[in-house]
């Protein structure tokens, strides 16, 4: 009786393994739309999404609004449809871009804005508004820097530029473009 019972142990520990091996497979398959956890609706939706950002003291940093907000939980993920965002500084004049689509990162710390980005620097003291044009803008809020890693168009009332990249300094107020870059100057009518 002992000779069959030790028979049957190796057997039984044999389908427990497979059972687990089947289960784990499964828990980790890749879904057909690659999403590995199944994670296809978001977890909350707000329309009409508008937040502001404030420094200890009160004094607004800058705004982040959209049509419609979807965040998934399981990968942290934030997506914005028609998002807007402005960088307020008392010191400087605003800093606003538009786009159709945006990302936000799970730290917050970087928006990622896709699909006709338009960027406006307001008019400020000697300085005429500026407009940006590009396909894709990453922000920073809290650097308060812009980023854009491909083609864009500069204007503003005296210049033209057309670079491979750019990257803008807020605070500074420093464009530091890349890539090649090409420039044309507007005479001031008199």
């Amino acid at each position: 009786m002992t000779a069959r019972g030790s028979l049957w142990l190796p057997l039984l520990v044999l389908l427990l393994l497979a059972a687990l091996s089947f289960w784990i497979e499964r828990s980790v398959q890749t879904l057909p739309n690659g999403n590995t956890t199944g994670e296809t609706d978001p977890e909350g939706i707000m329309e009409n999404f508008d937040a502001l950002r404030t420094d200890q003291t009160g004094r607004p940093q800058y705004r982040l609004s959209a049509k419609k907000l979807k965040h998934y939980s399981g990968s942290k993920r934030t997506e914005l449809e028609s998002p807007h965002f402005v960088l307020l500084d008392p010191n400087t004049s605003a800093v606003s871009a538009v786009s159709q689509l945006a990302t936000v990162s799970s730290d917050g710390n970087e928006v990622d804005l896709r699909g006709d980005v338009k960027i406006l620097r307001a008019a400020g003291a000697g300085q005429s508004a500026l407009t940006m044009q590009t396909a894709r803008l990453i922000v920073f809020p809290e650097r308060k820097l812009l980023r854009s890693p491909g083609p864009v168009d500069i204007q503003d009332a005296t210049l033209n530029l057309r670079a491979g990249a750019m990257e803008y300094n807020a605070v500074q107020r420093l464009i530091k473009l890349t890539g090649r870059v090409q420039a044309r100057y507007i005479s001031g009518k008199n």
